[in-house]
């Protein structure tokens, strides 16, 4: 079955299953990166919130041997297991006051989201764009969040500045920072390697959030990098290693910003899913002038 007939054999399936009340609808729904996933959208009676469920993995296990009625089952359990919650009614996220202690942001590479950015307010930062959404509930199978866009700032009646002070205080408080030593982090996914070479060390940092998603806007968390670098007594070089999480580096006589540069692009090309890569540069955290700098020379396109 090619993957057109069978997006619309799943819908009809749930048409059935879910009755008359519900209407279903198949989109094309960008997400980071100029990555575009197919989305089955269900909404019931006169809700003009429609939760969306992505079909493109469930594709790969149709021609793995898994049968349509398998995935049309499951897919109805997890939409009758995951209840839109009433923070997402649209009388609730119309009430900015009801929606700014879960107004949350992230980082995104601003060239390979073009098209996305155009939809959302967006602050630009060095070769990075800082956007929006709302953070509304977490549980077992995962975190729900929805997309802030325009039409939201004018319903709210507020500036993107303004969004991006309050997502800043939020997601410092909902996701701390963390930063472990490249080393332990070895350490524990090898079995104690680094215990059994007591002269390995690892020069590396991984700073993220203790959620692990979304963290590398931890680098803009008011005196994170300021703290580590006066602990470490020197400037930070940090590499963007995907949208979850940087490292950070000592800034040290001999470092070849390019060269790491060049490391990070083949890094992301090889290991990192095209939907979680951030940046192909490489920053500098100065502690004379407390702010974040590109200081690698060449632009390396992310895609």
């Amino acid at each position: 079955m090619v993957y057109d007939t069978f997006l619309n054999k799943v819908k009809s399936g749930m048409e059935q299953a879910l009755g008359q009340e519900y209407e279903l609808t198949l989109r094309k729904i960008p997400k980071n990166n100029g990555l575009i996933l197919d989305g089955l959208c269900i909404s019931k009676g006169r809700d003009s919130v429609a939760p969306t469920i992505y079909l493109n993995d469930c594709y790969r296990q149709y021609l793995e041997g898994t049968s349509l009625t398998e995935i049309t089952s499951h897919l109805l359990e997890l939409y009758r297991s995951n209840e839109i919650p009433p923070l997402i009614h649209p009388n609730v996220l119309s009430d900015y006051k009801a929606m700014e202690s879960r107004i949350a942001c992230r980082l995104v590479n601003t060239a390979s989201n073009e098209a996305m950015l155009r939809e959302m307010p967006h602050i630009p930062w060095l070769d990075l764009s800082i956007v929006f959404y709302l953070f509304l509930q977490e549980d077992d199978t995962g975190v729900m969040t929805a997309a802030i866009h325009h039409s939201h700032l004018k319903t709210w009646g507020i500036r993107p500045e303004e969004l991006f002070h309050t997502a800043l205080n939020n997601v410092s408080r909902l996701f701390p920072p963390s930063i472990t030593d490249m080393a332990r982090i070895l350490e524990d996914a090898a079995g104690n390697f680094a215990a059994s070479d007591p002269s390995f060390t690892a020069p590396f940092y991984v700073l993220t959030n203790t959620s692990g998603v979304n963290g590398a806007v931890c680098m803009l968390y008011p005196n994170v990098l300021k703290h580590f670098s006066e602990g470490i007594e020197q400037d930070v070089v940090i590499l963007p290693s995907s949208i979850h999480e940087v490292l950070l580096l000592a800034d040290e006589e001999g470092i070849s910003y390019d060269e790491l540069s060049q490391m990070v692009a083949q890094i992301n090309t090889s290991e990192v899913l095209p939907q979680d890569r951030l940046s192909n540069q490489v920053y500098r955290y100065s502690r004379k002038s407390d702010s974040i700098e590109v200081v690698s020379s060449t632009l390396l396109p992310l895609n």
